[in-house]
């Protein structure tokens, strides 16, 4: 064979043997996968096994559950049947679904008829579904359902019970629907219980008002007001009424009331109940409470006024007693007939107890307190006569005593008016002199005795009161004004001094009878009082006015001793009395101030008229004698106490100011005032009057000559007064010219 053709052979059996070594290599790799997939397999097979083991334990567990379950279920059901309290079950449409015995029992139906039905067609009926339920479906309608746990009351009046419902959702696994559980509890007896309690705590809080009441009421009409609606409250009653009882009439008055018709009050306060008839009759005499019924609207309740009280139909009367006496009654009307319990009727004694206790302490505690007042008025009474004496004693101005006690007369008793008149025979009229309360009468006024009654005082000397202007026939002028003014009762009182009426002393009223016994005798006090500080007034005024004269002749016996002095010492005081007053002098002042001016030169009666009227010039001898008066001027009047508070002015009204005066030297303020004030006055005069050895001064000198020595001589303060009121023409400068010849 050629070499060729084995060299082709060769290459087909290498090319053979290569695809061949390929194709043991492929089937190399396909053992491997196949071995591998075996591998798989057989753990695949393993896994199975283990499944297959594990579901057969599943299974076992499962028929091992649905064995419990149905045993739960029937415990559940068992359970649900035995469970007291109502319970059903419905679906979104509100048809049951369940229910348990205690919801069949209560249903009176079969269970036939329930499951399936609407429930408020069954138990409760409240023809449609409960708005909670509604509620649930429209949660479900919007939200998606959701679980809501609520309760509620539903009361079932066709078997006179009322139930706790709560209402449970629940959702319906793998739909869209939902079931509502209700679980109902019946809580009649629990709400009864709490009614009952209720009523109790506001019978109790009642009674605590009451109490309460009585413990800080000492108003009775008070207390039996808070009485009146407490009881109407605690008994139930559809009104209320209080009555108090009058010892002085024997019946029992209307006091308060509570609940009544506006239509009826006007009867009921005015009618009284008698003691001795009928129901109240027996309350009174049992101390205990009593209760009718009527049956013509009150008409045949013996002894209670009823009529006008068309529909009451039972009545209970409660008597307060206190220590076997009537204090009053507590009468309530029902508009319904109706009998009392055993505790009802504990409950009203228990009121009458407490109420007639509180009465009585009211009672006691009004009685205590009228005695206190009558004697805290009588103590009044007293510190204001004892005041009044001090104050109208305390002056001895008619007018400030007049004024003064007729104020008083509001502090002594409850008048719109007080007058004092003072009789004036010569003018056959009363003369106003004080008061306050009425303009009739102006102060000063004159009311002639023909025009007012008053003048029956004067002549019988004899009180007058009169309780009603408004009935009395006829009425003077006088009187008729007041009556005009408003003023309807009045007292008069006359005022005697040495058993002759000089005046009226009148409190007054704008009420009718309004004053007592003891007003009429405070003012008839008080009048003799005021006649007593008139007449010491009076007397006193009298000797005033005999010292005034006195000294008033005394200082013109003094300026007469030379006519260059004559009046010398009137006008010096006149013009220290416009200085003391613009100054605001008090009167008393005012009056030691007159004194000193008329006595101020008091001394010179021991100066001989030769050296008073010597026309040149003075002396030393003479002008030390002339210094002397004013010391002289102070011994004359030392003995006189009354004329005490003067001496120092008589003393030093010639000292100067910057102290070179006599007869002390005192200078500035350490000079009396009165002495400073007459300083001026008397060297106003002095310059003002001619004397033997000059003319006197023009007025604008003088007043240039009081500047100039002002500070000096005079004190500034004293010569600015006195030179304002010359240029204001409030004080007047006299010039005293001595006729030819006099000397």
């Amino acid at each position: 064979m050629p070499d060729d053709a084995v060299e082709n052979v060769l290459r087909e059996r290498e090319e053979e043997i290569s695809l061949l070594k390929r194709d043991i290599s492929l089937k190399d790799s396909e053992i491997v996968r196949m071995k591998e997939a075996l591998r798989k397999f057989e753990e695949r097979e393993g896994g199975l096994e283990d499944e297959r083991k594990a579901i057969i334990y599943m299974l076992e567990d499962i028929n091992e559950s649905t064995s419990k379950v149905e045993t739960a279920q029937k415990e559940w059901e068992a359970t649900f049947d035995a469970i007291s309290s109502p319970i059903f079950i419905h679906d979104d449409k509100y048809m049951i679904t369940r229910a348990n015995r205690a919801y069949q029992k209560i249903a009176n139906m079969p269970f036939r008829e329930i499951i399936g039905s609407p429930y408020y067609d069954i138990f409760p009926r409240t023809g449609g579904p409960h708005s909670v339920c509604s509620e649930f479906k429209d949660n479900r309608d919007e939200k998606g359902a959701r679980d809501v746990d609520v309760e509620a009351e539903v009361a079932s009046p066709e078997t006179g019970r009322v139930f706790k419902v709560r209402f449970y959702s629940v959702k319906i696994p793998g739909s869209d629907g939902y079931s509502a559980v209700h679980v109902m509890e019946d809580i009649t007896e629990a709400k009864r219980a709490e009614a009952s309690i209720k009523e109790e705590m506001d019978v109790t809080a009642h009674l605590l008002m009451i109490s309460e009441a009585t413990a800080r009421t000492t108003d009775i009409e008070k207390l039996m007001e808070d009485v009146a609606r407490c009881n109407s409250r605690i008994m139930r009653a559809d009104a209320s009424m209080s009555y108090l009882w009058d010892a002085s009439s024997g019946v029992f008055r209307p006091s308060q009331e509570y609940g009544l018709d506006r239509e009826f009050l006007p009867f009921f306060r005015t009618d009284s109940l008698n003691a001795d008839e009928g129901i109240v009759k027996t309350a009174v005499e049992t101390g205990e409470p009593v209760a009718a019924v009527t049956s013509q609207g009150g008409r045949e309740v013996q002894g209670l006024p009823l009529k006008w009280i068309k529909d009451a139909r039972t009545v209970a009367v409660v008597p307060l007693m206190s220590a076997g006496h009537s204090l009053g009654l507590i009468v309530s009307i029902y508009l319904t007939e109706r009998g009392f319990t055993e505790r009802e009727m504990r409950v009203m004694q228990g009121i009458a107890n407490q109420v007639s206790t509180a009465l009585e302490q009211a009672r006691l505690h009004r009685y205590s307190v009228d005695k206190a007042m009558e004697l805290s008025h009588k103590i009044e009474t007293i510190q204001v006569m004892n005041e009044i004496d001090r104050s109208i004693l305390s002056t001895l101005e008619p007018g400030e005593i007049l004024e003064t006690a007729v104020r008083m007369v509001s502090r002594l008793m409850t008048a719109d008016r007080a007058t004092v008149a003072l009789a004036d025979m010569e003018r056959q009229g009363f003369i106003y002199a004080s008061g306050f309360g009425t303009a009739v009468v102006p102060k000063g006024a004159v009311a002639l005795f023909a025009e007012t009654d008053a003048s029956e005082i004067v002549f019988a000397g004899r009180p007058q009161y009169i309780p009603d202007l408004s009935e009395s026939s006829p009425l003077l002028p006088l009187e008729q004004k007041l009556l005009k003014e408003g003023f309807l009762s009045h007292i008069r009182v006359p005022l005697t001094v040495k058993g002759e009426v000089t005046g009226v002393l009148t409190a007054g009223a704008k009420r009718k009878a309004a004053f007592t016994p003891e007003d009429l005798q405070t003012l008839e006090k008080l009048a003799a009082q005021i006649s007593v500080a008139l007449e010491n007034a009076r007397l006193v005024s009298d000797l005033r006015e005999l010292f005034l004269g006195t000294v008033k002749s005394l200082s013109s016996a003094i300026d007469t001793k030379s006519p260059w002095t004559a009046g010398h010492s009137e006008r010096v005081t006149t013009y220290a009395l416009a200085i003391g007053a613009e100054m605001g002098f008090s009167d008393k002042d005012l009056k030691d101030l007159e004194l000193a001016g008329l006595l101020h030169d008091i001394g010179k009666l021991g100066t001989y008229e030769t050296i008073l009227d010597k026309p040149g010039k003075l002396t030393d001898d003479e002008m030390s004698i002339m210094r002397e008066h004013p010391a002289k001027g102070a011994a004359i009047l030392e003995p006189i106490k009354l004329l005490k508070n003067i001496r120092p002015a008589i003393k030093y009204h010639h000292e100067y100011y910057n102290g070179t005066g006599y007869p002390e030297g005192l200078k500035g303020e350490t000079i009396p005032l009165f002495a400073r004030v007459l300083t001026v006055a008397d060297t106003v005069d002095a310059m003002a009057a001619d004397r033997p050895y000059r003319k006197g001064r023009a007025l604008p000198d003088i007043i240039a000559e009081l500047e100039r020595c002002s500070g000096t001589q005079f004190d500034p303060q004293i010569v600015k007064i006195f030179k304002g009121l010359y240029e204001r023409s409030a004080i007047r400068i006299t010039r005293l010219n001595v006729p030819e010849g006099a000397i």
